[in-house]
């Protein structure tokens, strides 16, 4: 699976940072981080995802004025 991540700047997200995970490999975002879909690689994937419930926003979406590109290790 590739993961995504980008540190909180204050006027939104800072530079991506990229990950690929092993099989079998949970992922938790630490608060404040900024996150990608995670993206399956190769094979379709399953995947469990524990959100919180409750008031208040738990969303909130950027596009980057320029496109990042990500790029998978040969």
């Amino acid at each position: 699976v590739l993961v995504v991540v980008c540190p909180d700047g204050p006027d939104g997200p800072g530079a991506p940072r990229a990950f690929v995970t092993l099989p079998g490999q949970g992922v938790n975002y630490h608060r404040n981080i900024w996150h990608a879909v995670l993206t399956p690689i190769g094979a379709p994937q399953d995947f469990l995802v524990v959100d919180r419930g409750g008031d208040g926003d738990n969303l909130e979406e950027h596009h980057f004025a320029d496109p990042w590109d990500v790029r998978l290790p040969d």
